[in-house]
């Protein structure tokens, strides 16, 4: 019998998952697409962009970016 609940429960395990697996993304059909325009765009006007071989900063951990905030709130 334990061999059967155990079973059971897997099969409840793998049905969950199934139905909360996020849907997989579908390419957009060809009509769908946007167009590019028949003449390039001006260049957006506002702060350079970074250089593409330039990653950004990374973030600090969770955990220290709260206690940092934590202690903000006793000075």
């Amino acid at each position: 019998m334990p061999l059967d609940v155990f079973a059971a429960l897997g099969a409840l395990v793998r049905a969950e998952a199934r139905r909360t697996a996020p849907d997989p993304r579908t390419a957009p059909a060809d009509e769908t697409l946007p167009r590019p325009p028949a003449s390039p765009a001006p260049p957006p006007d506002g702060p350079p962009a970074a250089a593409p071989g330039t990653a950004p900063p990374a973030r600090r951990c969770l955990l220290s970016r709260m206690l940092q905030r934590l202690a903000a709130l006793f000075r």
